[in-house]
């Protein structure tokens, strides 16, 4: 470790060299780098030299020892100041005092007490440095924890898990607007939720984050924050008003870049900003209405996930269970999934064979026969429709 650096300034010599040879500087891990015979010329040295110690007298020829520290305060804010002077000066005092010094010992020195002054700077001095490091550990690590406090923050606010001075202090401490939002808006990605996506989990993860990246883009310039919520909702809380076109395409942009459909709901922000939490809800609740699902076709989902990997299930079968007609069930299923009955049927059977390719050393044949599927050709072929490539690539990439 670099050593602590010392400038003496008396205008008398034989001080400066008392003072020189009184002290064990090795032992303090100190050098001194210079001696002044003058308040001007202290200035100059000390900072020329950065020094982190300066022991002065005050009474100094062009300029006294109050002046010089006054100056060295503004350019080396950092530097401890031992003030050794005489008796006659002692009136500074006071005047020292505000200036923050170390210590003031009066002529002649003492070199034992002198000895103990330094070795007290010296321990500030490593005092200050070992806090300087814990700070700068500590500001790294909130960096890179800055994305999970922010997260964290949000959802305990969106929750009403925190009172006004909490937010206000929060937001604040993530350099955010100290002010009630906006607007806020949900994104639901519905495939995901009805877990009717062929994916492993980690790949539907993968597309969670590409669709908050491509709201991230079209925001950009925004003040806002997007987040994932505790059941994967993506949440935009916005300080900034968008206009509907900017709505629009982010679901257009989401489309032509994922090939997936999302829905979307915005509100206006009202009441307190401890009032977020009827925002979120809100919108979570419009969302959703876009996303209505009736009993009848609640039971013919879970009916499917029940007997989906059965080879003789029919949509007729399933109409029969529920005692409805078949073309009831197809149109409700279409209409209030999106998807038919057979679609439905296949990305459940074709998620499962996914799965089991990803996580069993089972052969293919064998999973196409375990997911429901007579024939492997018609299964590969049905795979590489859906998936974009055959159930022996889907295993084997990376």
């Amino acid at each position: 470790m670099s050593k602590w650096k010392v400038l003496i300034a008396d205008d008398e010599f034989i001080i400066r060299d008392g003072i020189r040879s009184s002290v064990n500087w090795e032992s303090l891990n100190m050098e001194v780098v210079g001696e002044a015979e003058d308040g001007e010329e202290a200035v100059e040295m000390a900072i020329a030299h950065n020094i982190d110690i300066l022991l002065i007298d005050l009474n100094m020829p062009i300029m006294n020892g109050i002046a010089a520290m006054k100056r060295l305060k503004e350019e080396l804010p950092s530097c401890k100041m031992v003030v050794i002077s005489g008796y006659d000066e002692f009136r500074y005092a006071q005047e020292a005092i505000r200036l923050q010094v170390e210590d003031y010992i009066l002529k002649p020195v003492n070199p034992e007490k002198l000895h103990q002054l330094l070795l007290e700077v010296h321990e500030s001095l490593e005092k200050e440095i070992t806090q300087q490091t814990y700070l700068r550990q500590a500001k790294s690590q909130l960096k890179k924890n800055y994305n999970q406090l922010m997260i964290r923050f949000f959802i305990d606010w969106i929750e009403e898990q925190l009172v006004q001075d909490e937010i206000t202090e929060q937001l604040a401490f993530l350099d955010l607007p100290v002010e009630k939002p906006a607007q806020y808006m949900i994104i639901k990605w519905p495939e995901y939720h009805q877990n009717q996506t062929y994916m492993q989990e980690n790949d539907r993860q993968v597309y969670l984050f590409a669709i908050e990246n491509i709201v991230k883009e079209l925001l950009e310039g925004k003040q806002a924050v997007v987040f994932r919520d505790r059941i994967h909702l993506l949440n935009v809380c916005l300080w900034d008003t968008i206009p509907q076109e900017l709505i629009k395409k982010i679901e257009a942009s989401i489309k032509e870049y994922l090939d997936i459909t999302v829905l979307q709901h915005v509100v206006q922000v009202e009441g307190e900003i401890t009032d977020l939490h009827i925002a979120y809800e809100n919108c979570k609740e419009e969302v959703d209405s876009k996303l209505r699902i009736s009993p009848i076709v609640k039971e013919a989902q879970a009916y499917v996930h029940e007997h989906y990997l059965d080879p003789s299930i029919t949509l007729e079968k399933v109409a029969a269970a529920l005692h409805i007609s078949t073309v009831y069930l197809s149109r409700m299923m279409k209409q209030e999934l999106g998807i038919s009955y057979v679609g439905l049927l296949t990305q459940m059977r074709i998620n499962k064979a996914a799965d089991l390719l990803k996580t069993t050393d089972m052969t293919i044949r064998d999973i196409s026969e375990f997911v429901g599927y007579d024939s492997q050709h018609y299964f590969s072929t049905t795979f590489k429709k859906i998936t974009g490539v055959s159930p022996k690539q889907f295993k084997h990439a990376e």
